[in-house]
């Protein structure tokens, strides 16, 4: 090996980019009940017990912790009226809206190869 190869850098996968992206996609939709709050969200689930009704099985905590998390990455905006009663409501942006036909895919990929995702 020359000292000038020694020194190049290694040529990139041109692949290697979409996987990190598909891997950070995956990180966010793949969380434990990220998808579920997400399809509850597009089926018009506004408020803490109305998620809590249309995803059976979720804790408080984790519901609380998946809400949060998809807020901050812009998939809802978290509104809170002072009430009394204070009342708070998680509204889709459009970057939620726009998550269904991924879920809608992985619902139809599910349907075709149940043995592949059960």
């Amino acid at each position: 090996m020359t000292a000038q190869q020694a020194h190049e850098q290694p040529q990139a996968d041109p692949e290697t980019p979409q996987c990190s992206v598909i891997e950070d996609v995956m990180g966010v939709l793949g969380r434990a009940w990220a998808g579920a709050v997400l399809q509850a969200a597009l089926a018009g689930a506004e408020r803490f017990s109305e998620f809590k009704r249309r995803v059976p099985g979720v804790s408080d905590a984790v519901l609380s912790t998946r809400l949060k998390e998809l807020t901050e990455r812009g998939f809802f905006v978290r509104d809170v009226d002072p009430g009394p009663p204070t009342q708070v409501r998680y509204r889709m942006t459009e970057v939620g809206r726009e998550v269904e036909p991924v879920l809608s895919a992985a619902v139809a990929f599910a349907a075709q190869h149940p043995g592949a995702v059960r």
